[in-house]
């Protein structure tokens, strides 16, 4: 009998305090644990053009060029939360403004590869922008672009094994970046090893190491 009422008050006090996390989950008193993560390897199509400011571009059949931004921006944010995207019709110009994708309260201004008019965008990552961090190169495109000039617009962009030796030598530079620019509490935002950063590494910066980093990887 004795036995039984202790295996019974174990079994209630398990679960008013699992209910009690619950609510607490709830109210926000407990923090839900998110799992580090490591960027992942460097995986780039064939056929995709890279420039300086880590948007891609890649031709269509129709002869117009898709366009968005690379893996190593979506790592470095942790994911996308929101996107503003170009209009139909929309001219947009090399190295400007292409989007604008939010995450966690803070923005970065996404440049476009080309420069042209907007055909189309991609609805879908508007309302939701894990796409872009899921599949970056596929589902996570931003716009299709007619190109005014298509031998000026991918003329000076990498592909094929140029293209993954710079996001290598970026990946480094994006850890030295972190390595001068984390907090001192933060140190946890690079990896030991120096040669991989945490997903969502530049959410640990500050408000002035922020504008660095967009200025550094987007401008």
């Amino acid at each position: 009998m004795t036995a039984f009422l202790v295996i019974a008050a174990l079994f209630v006090f398990v679960a008013v305090e699992a209910i009690r996390i619950q609510m607490a989950r709830r109210s926000g008193e407990v923090a839900v644990v998110q799992p580090i993560r490591a960027f992942t390897d460097i995986r780039l199509p064939q056929g995709l053009f890279l420039g300086d400011h880590h948007s891609w571009a890649r031709l269509t059949n129709l002869g117009e060029l898709k366009v968005g931004m690379d893996e190593l921006l979506t790592q470095a944010i942790g994911g996308i939360d929101t996107v503003d995207l170009p209009r139909v019709g929309d001219r947009v110009v090399a190295g400007e403004t292409l989007a604008t994708v939010r995450r966690g309260g803070r923005s970065l201004k996404i440049a476009s590869p080309v420069t042209g008019t907007v055909v189309t965008h991609n609805a879908a990552i508007e309302r939701d922008g894990s796409a872009i961090e899921e599949d970056p190169y596929g589902s996570g495109w931003m716009a299709s672009v007619w190109p005014e000039d298509l031998g000026e617009s991918l003329g000076s962009y990498r592909v094929g094994a140029k293209s993954i030796a710079w996001m290598r030598s970026e990946t480094q530079r994006f850890c030295d970046f972190m390595s001068d620019n984390a907090s001192p509490e933060s140190v946890g935002a690079v990896l030991a090893d120096g040669a991989h950063p945490i997903v969502g590494a530049a959410q640990s910066l500050d408000d002035d190491a922020w504008s660095d980093f967009e200025s550094a990887f987007t401008n």
